[in-house]
């Protein structure tokens, strides 16, 4: 039998043909005998009979396949119309079929679905509510979830304002923009004077005296010194020429303004009230035998629902040991602009004369118609301003009262003296709540927050005090000599002495940097949110001042 090659087709549908082709038969037919022949052939035709077999098979599973596939599209239209359980059942079937990494991926699908965006879901009220309950440092990251987070973060003011309360910011420092615009702000200016970042500016002034009083505002800078000299500065630029007050007879020991009143005490025994827009001392007011040592203007706030004192005072307190009290004149009267009013004998502004001291009053704060008054006869006297009586009386130091300050909140006063000692007295009722004691000489200066007492003394260190329970917190070391003044909030501490000016963390008690150093002392410092001004002594004996601006680094560009 010749070689032979079998060819044969399987037509499965319209679309397709399965072409079958065997190999040819290697095997030399002339020389085999006719039964292995018929056995060859018989062996052949069940080869391709099981040939055939597979071929249907295969054909009948692609068909079956290809039918699937086409029914697909009807049966996701049908699951919809199913019932509950027989989805879950199906499901449950295909899971249960499915490769483990077919599941998965089906997890990691179900969970996305599952997720749901409830902020944008629910009522602004309750939106609202909760993020109230959120700190900055989440609020931030939030912005970062999606757009409607950011846009809601962004845009809820009641938010920002809140924290703004909560963290103790100002809600009105920056009233051009939003409250978390506001918010951004301050804790870029906060984390300046943390890091001690800010750029410094020199100016002159005074020359060879002494300066005594400082105050400062955005648009000026006002200091008095020994020199009898009121000078006024910009603020913006205080290297342009000074404006100077001038009048008194002698050195300017007491100085205070609020508004456009500017009202001033000296060694001349005088006291005078001035017109800062107009630079003139529209009132002069006599009365005191001698130094004018301290002055407050008072003016009247709420307390339980009544303003007091009834009307603008001005307290002044003397080396003749008598406190004198006056009414603030209006300074805008153009008849007292024109020609300055002289009060010896009749005064109109003149109330009445506190008397009770019998040596030197060093010191006054008040706060309503409270006033309280340290005096060098080593008393603290608690007054009625409405009345002009004497409330109580306090004696505990054993030599000269330095300083005092009066504590609103919680009903009490303190005062630091010569004796080391600083007592806390109670209002009401003029005992002596607390003793508190650490410093080993003069404690010359106290400063009060609403979170922290602070006493400075000449053993060259800083105190920080609990106010409510007299427990010393913090003792600050590190100046070269006697701390000549210092300001503090519920931040920071800025002290100044023979050397030098430092920046203290009040939270921990520790130094976040030297601000000034390489002079021979420190006449006065004080500083608002954003800048610091002090008046130095220069190692030349030369005074002059600095302003050390902490709102530039990451906000000068914003024009604050």
């Amino acid at each position: 039998m010749d070689n032979t090659t079998y060819n044969n087709t399987i037509a499965t549908d319209e679309t397709t043909i399965i072409h079958i082709e065997y190999p040819h038969n290697s095997h030399d037919t002339h020389t085999e005998s006719p039964f292995i022949q018929q056995d060859r052939k018989r062996s052949h035709k069940k080869e391709e009979d099981e040939h055939k077999k597979r071929l249907r098979t295969e054909y009948t599973k692609h068909t079956s396949f290809q039918h699937s596939i086409h029914t697909i599209p009807y049966l996701i239209e049908e699951y919809d119309h199913m019932p509950d359980h027989v989805k879950s059942s199906l499901l449950l079937d295909l899971i249960h079929k499915s490769t483990k990494n077919t599941v998965q991926w089906m997890v990691s699908i179900m969970n996305t679905t599952l997720k749901r965006d409830f902020i944008t879901s629910l009522p602004r009220e309750l939106v609202l509510h909760i993020l109230s309950y959120l700190d900055v440092y989440t609020l931030c990251h939030a912005c970062y979830v999606n757009k409607q987070w950011k846009e809601i973060v962004d845009n809820e003011d009641k938010v920002w304002y809140r924290l703004l309360m909560k963290d103790g910011y100002d809600t009105g420092m920056y009233r051009d923009c939003t409250y978390k615009e506001s918010y951004r702000k301050q804790y870029i200016l906060k984390m300046n004077w943390k890091k001690g970042r800010f750029r410094r500016t020199e100016f002159d002034g005074h020359s060879d005296s002494i300066v005594t009083c400082l105050q400062f505002d955005d648009d000026k800078i006002i200091s008095g010194a020994t020199d009898t000299i009121i000078n006024i500065y910009h603020t913006n630029d205080p290297t342009r020429p000074v404006d100077r007050l001038e009048g008194h007879a002698g050195g300017v020991w007491a100085m205070q303004y609020v508004d456009n009143t500017l009202v001033s005490g000296s060694t001349d025994r005088s006291v005078r009230v001035w017109n800062i827009q107009r630079r003139k001392c529209t009132h002069l007011f006599k009365g005191h035998l001698s130094t004018v040592r301290c002055l407050l203007i008072v003016t009247p706030i709420l307390v339980n629902g009544v303003m007091e004192p009834s009307e603008p005072l001005i307290v002044t307190g003397s080396r003749d040991s008598t406190i004198r009290v006056w009414k603030l004149p209006d300074v805008e009267n153009e008849a007292y602009l024109e020609k300055t009013f002289v009060g010896e004998d009749v005064n109109p502004w003149f109330k009445f004369s506190l008397v009770g001291h019998t040596n030197s009053v060093r010191s006054v704060a008040a706060h309503g118609n409270l006033l309280v008054s340290g005096s060098y006869d080593n008393s603290v006297i608690v007054w009625n301003l409405e009345t002009g009586r004497m409330v109580h009386r306090m004696e505990r130091h054993s030599s000269n009262v330095y300083s005092v300050v009066i504590d609103p909140i919680r009903r009490q006063c303190m005062s630091g003296s010569m004796d080391s000692v600083v007592y806390i007295w109670d209002l009401n009722t003029g005992a002596c709540l607390h003793k508190l004691e650490g410093h080993d000489i003069l404690v010359g200066l106290l400063g009060l927050s609403t979170q922290y007492l602070v006493s400075a003394a000449a053993d060259k260190t800083i105190r920080v005090w609990d106010p409510s329970t007299g427990v010393c917190e913090y003792v600050l070391t590190g100046h070269m000599g006697a701390i000549t003044c210092f300001k503090h909030d519920n931040d920071k501490i800025v002290s100044g002495s023979e050397g030098g000016l430092k920046l203290w963390d009040i939270n921990t008690g520790k130094l976040i940097v030297d601000l000034i150093h390489d002079v021979k002392g420190v006449w006065w410092v004080t500083f608002d949110k954003r800048r610091c001004i002090v008046a130095v002594l220069k190692n030349d004996e030369r005074t002059s001042f600095q302003m050390l601006d902490f709102g530039v680094h990451g906000l000068i560009e914003d024009g604050v």
